[in-house]
């Protein structure tokens, strides 16, 4: 009887190590999403408005550059008069962008099921989870780079007139972002 209480104090220990680690885990995850997807507006050409989010405002420094690029307002576009085939560029970038993101939530959203359901069946290890997380995120690094080479392929195709727009619009946005943090 004394065995079995044992048995059964070590599986409960067991089960709830499983369920911080798990729950470490997502917490990981998440941030690692809500950072990614803080540097990507959806629709990649900012909201409605052509306003970014309050959200999408507080981007990381390194993807700063993207993210200014991928939030264009229409305002912006409109200004750029682009010649059909630049629309095609722009809405290619566009398209791959959330098509990324989309996918992103895919992975993330399965990842997590796959996470729970091991849980539930008592077959979770550690270790597959972390190769889990490392093939994740080469995914993630694969896409994005796909992405940018879209975003890379409309800046080449824009005349000298049409970067200088954009280089002006980064950097107001740039400034703008700067004042909101010197108070």
């Amino acid at each position: 009887m004394n065995n079995l209480n044992k048995t059964s104090g070590l599986q409960k220990t067991a089960q709830r190590i499983r369920t911080i680690i798990v729950g470490l885990t997502l917490a990981m995850l998440a941030g690692t999403g809500i950072a990614y997807a803080s540097n990507n507006n959806k629709g990649g050409c900012g909201d409605q408005d052509g306003q970014k989010s309050k959200h999408s405002m507080h981007s990381q420094q390194g993807q700063q550059g993207m993210h200014d690029m991928l939030s264009l307002s229409s305002k912006v576009v409109e200004q750029l008069q682009l010649t059909d085939t630049q629309k095609i560029a722009f809405t290619d970038a566009k398209n791959a962008t959330q098509k990324m993101r989309d996918d992103m939530r895919s992975t993330m959203r399965s990842a997590k099921e796959s996470r729970q359901a091991e849980m539930k069946s008592d077959t979770f290890d550690p270790r597959t989870m972390f190769s889990q997380q490392d093939a994740m995120a080469s995914q993630m690094l694969a896409s994005r780079q796909g992405v940018q080479k879209q975003w890379l392929t409309f800046w080449d195709g824009l005349t000298d007139i049409q970067k200088a727009t954009v280089r002006d619009y980064m950097q107001s946005k740039k400034e703008s972002h700067q004042g909101k943090h010197r108070s």
